[in-house]
C-alpha cells in the first residue's frame, strides 16, 4: 500500500519496538508535506502520530514516521 501511495519514497520500511512504525524516506524536503498529509487518511485511518525528522545515516534524506495501528 505505501509503495503504491508513495513512489517517489527513497525507502520504506517498518520497525516494531513495542508498536510498529512505518518509516517513509524521501529526499526533497517540499516531499514532507505531501507525505504527511497523506498517510493519516490511508487504511481506514491506521496511520497515526505523523511525525517527521532526519533519516539515520542519510543526513540529506527527510523520514516521515508514523504508528501503525489496528
Amino acid at each position: 500500500m505505501l509503495h503504491a501511495e508513495f513512489p517517489h519514497a527513497v525507502d520504506i520500511g517498518l520497525e516494531f519496538d513495542g508498536k510498529l512504525h512505518a518509516h517513509i524516506d524521501v529526499r526533497g524536503g517540499e516531499e514532507v508535506c505531501g507525505v504527511e498529509s497523506k498517510l493519516p487518511n490511508l487504511g481506514d485511518g491506521m496511520f497515526t502520530q505523523v511525525a517527521h525528522g532526519a533519516t539515520p545515516h542519510h543526513p540529506f534524506f527527510h523520514r516521515i514516521s508514523a504508528i501503525v495501528v489496528g
